[in-house]
């Protein structure tokens, strides 16, 4: 029998994930138990597994009126907890406060500014969250060509401009950007943080792709290696731990192409006139980067790793002239 205040205790526990501290004996007694026979102890772990819980230490060890915690067995959790979502304040120019300038400067101020920082645009702002439109090349176009000739920035404002929160999904921005040309980022207290342009988007896009295309290119340069060498029985044979039903090199993984390799019976096949070590080093290197670029950090990988990918991918290209 367990008594309902120790089943409340579980509730709680498993609801909102809250520890308990109590003693052995307190234990024993919420089973209606004196002390912690073989019975007793199997039923209690019985009950403990089926609810998912745990003490620690152990209840069966140690003095019967020492302190223990009872706690729901630790949880699987991701490794570093990311958002799901790329966002537009992961772009560095969401996080750089735009040049602006005020309703009463001057044109030439503004066009000074735009040749000066290579812009297209300037945010027309009074103070951090006041913003009032912008000034552009295509505004000051088209008010001189509709016989504006002044020498006030006021008189070529445009206020249609678009400001995104702080934490629009990316792919969200990027139809509004690639629309408008250029968006402001503002966080919930209305201040702008930055200002993204289509250039903005396009350099996140090769950030994130360039390491697959680099990838792609080295497993298709490998398989060419590959193609034609090994009988289709043997390739089972070599990776017996592959998931897949092998019928073609493109079925083996990426760990697949170093184990078979790393057999110098197996590399003699390929006749290469280039140092094995050297060349499973430097493959088994390209395999963690690919692992991490399967993980899709929006930071995208180190500089390191992406010249890693260029010169395998440089290198075996310039082996397949010769081969």
């Amino acid at each position: 029998m367990i008594k309902d205040e120790f089943l409340e205790i579980v509730n709680e526990i498993k609801e909102n994930d809250k520890e308990f501290q109590i003693t052995p004996r307190e234990l024993l007694n919420y089973f209606c138990c004196e002390k912690r026979t073989s019975g007793n102890v199997w039923f209690i772990n019985r009950f403990l597994d089926e609810n998912q819980l745990e003490t620690e230490p152990n209840y069966v060890n140690g003095w019967i009126d020492g302190t223990i915690i009872l706690k729901h067995k630790k949880k699987a959790t991701t490794k570093n907890g990311i958002d799901p979502i790329q966002r537009i304040k992961l772009l560095p120019s969401s996080n750089n406060e735009p040049i602006s300038i005020t309703r009463e400067a001057k044109l030439k101020e503004a066009i000074t500014l735009m040749m000066l920082n290579n812009y297209s645009q300037l945010p027309v702002m009074n103070g951090v969250r006041n913003v009032i439109g912008y000034v552009s090349w295509d505004t000051i176009g088209c008010a001189l060509s509709n016989g504006i000739n002044s020498e006030d920035v006021k008189e070529y404002i445009k206020t249609d401009i678009t400001i995104l929160n702080y934490d629009t999904p990316i792919l969200e921005a990027i139809s509004v950007v690639i629309d408008k040309e250029f968006v402001l980022v503002s966080k919930n207290d209305k201040t702008i943080t930055g200002i993204v342009t289509i250039a903005d988007i396009s350099n996140q896009f090769l950030l994130v792709t360039e390491p697959f295309l680099l990838l792609e290119q080295i497993e298709n340069h490998i398989r060419q290696l590959l193609d034609k060498k090994f009988l289709i029985e043997e390739l089972k044979t070599f990776c017996k731990n592959n998931e897949k039903d092998i019928e073609f090199i493109d079925d083996l993984s990426f760990g697949d192409y170093i184990f078979i390799l790393s057999n110098p019976q197996n590399w003699d096949k390929l006749n290469l006139k280039i140092e094995r070590s050297y060349f499973i080093k430097h493959l088994d290197k390209i395999r963690a980067i690919r692992n991490d670029v399967m993980h899709f950090d929006p930071e995208g990988i180190t500089s390191e790793q992406r010249n890693d990918l260029y010169k395998m991918a440089k290198f075996l290209m310039e082996l397949k002239k010769y081969n």
